[in-house]
């Protein structure tokens, strides 16, 4: 039954060209219904960006009969019989479908049925669904007032393809209060659902979206995988890192938590953001210290900031609380600063034969810092130097802060201009590389994955008439200058970005 099932719903035309009266034997003639145009033999579209139009023209032998009298249904197939499932686009003869279906080769039919008779006839054609949503950038920022997420493109061999508004056919609720978009994948595994990610992170919570088609729901809250009975079903997630292990680091709403094995369960434990398993937690900053490998992800110690005691502490992704960090005479400063914290990167420089971590923080006497130190060493955190910024222009309103992975470099942005420094033992040095006029500066990223090899970022810029612009730039490899140049594509009409990352897979 399920063969001949198929086979009723595969074949090209179905047409019965009479039906047996049953109340007196006599054939009558039927009204044959042929398609004459308006459908091709095959269409291709992108999922959540195509929207599929159609408009079949038909031809009737009975052509005087009201127009009420059929009933039209599109149905889509996968050409995988395996899935054997139908699933309906439209009631209407004229298709207009924005396309939902997943990645995939399908049967498009079109039945139309006479109501009278009951006699239905069929036409089918090839449908090609594909992502654009595979690689490229993903960019988080607000649009109108709420949170938007558009993305540019990378398709094998093509050129870039901008989608804008991704957010605007999934069934999320309006969000306020962009955070950041992160994106969690295992070059040598893609196929892992557990330990591949995209987490989209506002004020008003964060959610896990589709990695092929970029749609979610309210069922994809994270706070629903996370045992703390007082965590806030808008927990406002903030960063997120991942290790060769499958272990993940969450920070929300000022909170640490740790998910120590991925390939067993996607929940993450109690809070660990106090000094023993059962003692109170204090206030932690929003991001992690860590020292990226290869792929992205962390290994050995990572830190966080105790907001409360104002000091640096570690801990590891297999604890459940973190560890106060000893002094040693004559370092070049103590991990409990004192100061307050105003911005965190983790960079691919290399120093002490691992990955740098900074620290931008402010002193209570409005002095302002730079730290230097590598958090993932077997051994523990290891300082590096501190140096006294507070001389440089506009430090005291720069909110963003990027930092070379070659040299002792770092880029802030202060409005619209864009300043760099160089921070030697000897002194600090300083330079203004751009000004984009009245365009204000709304996000700096160094590209530590993608093109890691390179000293690669982006500025982020915004115009209220022509909306968001994201330029790519590049370091140029001179020890003795700093030097920035425009690289590849630059995209328009996005959002207001204030966060990307790359997608792979």
């Amino acid at each position: 039954m399920k063969m001949k099932y198929i086979l009723l719903c595969l074949s090209f035309f179905s047409i019965v060209s009479c039906y047996d009266d049953l109340g007196n034997y006599n054939y009558k003639e039927i009204n044959e219904i042929k398609v004459v145009g308006g459908i091709e033999k095959e269409y291709s579209a992108y999922t959540m960006v195509s929207t599929l139009k159609i408009n079949p023209k038909l031809s009737f032998t009975q052509d005087s009969l009201p127009v009420d009298r059929f009933e039209y249904t599109w149905y889509a197939g996968s050409t995988d019989f395996n899935k054997a499932k139908l699933i309906k686009l439209s009631n209407s003869l004229n298709l207009d479908y924005f396309i939902k279906l997943p990645k995939d080769s399908y049967i498009l039919e079109l039945r139309v049925k006479d109501k009278e008779t009951n006699v239905e006839w069929s036409t089918q054609t090839n449908l090609s669904v594909t992502t654009l949503f595979t690689n490229g950038w993903l960019m988080l920022g607000e649009k109108d007032g709420y949170v938007a997420l558009d993305m540019v493109s990378i398709p094998g061999g093509g050129d870039t393809i901008v989608t804008t508004d991704l957010l605007k056919n999934s069934e999320l609720p309006p969000l306020k209060g962009p955070r950041k978009m992160i994106s969690i994948n295992r070059p040598d595994n893609p196929a892992w659902p557990q330990v591949n990610g995209c987490f989209m992170m506002t004020d008003d919570g964060t959610y896990e979206l589709d990695r092929v088609t970029m749609a979610s729901d309210v069922s994809k809250n994270i706070a629903y995988n996370i045992y703390d009975p007082n965590v806030s079903s808008k927990f406002a997630g903030s960063d997120m890192i991942q290790n060769s292990a499958y272990a993940r680091i969450l920070i929300g709403d000022n909170t640490l938590y740790v998910n120590g094995s991925l390939t067993s369960s996607g929940a993450f434990g109690n809070p660990a953001n106090k000094y023993d398993k059962y003692g109170a937690t204090f206030k932690v900053w929003p991001e992690i210290m860590w020292s990226i490998n290869s792929w992205g992800s962390f290994s050995y110690n990572q830190m966080v900031y105790d907001m409360d005691a104002k000091r640096f502490v570690k801990f590891r992704n297999s604890s459940s609380f973190c560890t106060i960090l000893p002094d040693n005479a004559g370092d070049p400063f103590t991990w409990e600063t004192g100061n307050d914290m105003v911005a965190v990167f983790n960079s691919k420089y290399v120093s002490q034969g691992y990955k740098t971590s900074y620290a931008i923080m402010k002193s209570p006497d409005k002095h302002y810092y730079l730290y230097s130190f590598v958090p993932g060493t077997k051994d523990g955190p290891k300082k590096n130097n501190m140096f006294d910024i507070t001389s440089l222009p506009g430090i005291d309103r720069a909110k963003m802060f990027v930092f070379s992975g070659k040299y002792p470099y770092m880029l802030y942005a202060v409005g619209s201009e864009l300043h760099a420094c160089e921070f030697l033992v000897s002194g600090v040095t300083h330079k203004k590389l751009d000004d984009f006029d009245k365009d204000e500066i709304t996000l700096l990223h160094f590209d530590t994955y993608k093109e890691s090899t390179q000293d690669v970022f982006y500025v982020g810029t915004y115009n209220t008439t022509t909306g968001g612009m994201v330029q790519k730039y590049q370091l140029k490899d001179d020890p003795n200058d700093i030097i920035i140049e425009k690289i590849g594509s630059k995209w328009e009409h996005l959002c207001k970005v204030t966060s990307m990352c790359w997608k792979w897979f």
